[in-house]
């Protein structure tokens, strides 16, 4: 499969904000394609389809729930930032 020159011009006039090699995009794109070809040509018979590489376990933990509350008096101690009226004071970003 390969792009045809009209097909490169459109994507170009689609793409007009950037500056863009017609001659380079179409080789660039073909050479794509081409790769893609040469792809579909290998032979994946017997091959067992995965989302990923490794054959390891979820190494990730189980997510938990924590019976304890958090009281807001903790939840403000952990800012290094002011607390006024039991909220935490921030620099103002309007000017």
């Amino acid at each position: 499969m390969s792009v045809t020159q009209e097909q490169i011009k459109k994507l170009a006039n689609s793409l007009s904000k950037i500056n863009v090699d017609e001659e380079k995009l179409a080789a660039d794109t073909n050479n794509i394609l081409n790769y893609i070809e040469l792809l579909n040509e290998v032979d994946t018979t017997g091959v067992k389809p995965t989302i990923s590489v490794s054959e390891s376990e979820n190494i990730l933990r189980e997510d938990s729930l924590k019976e304890k509350e958090i009281t807001r008096e903790e939840l403000l101690a952990c800012s290094n930032q002011k607390i006024i009226a039991d909220q935490i004071a921030v620099t103002s970003i309007m000017k």
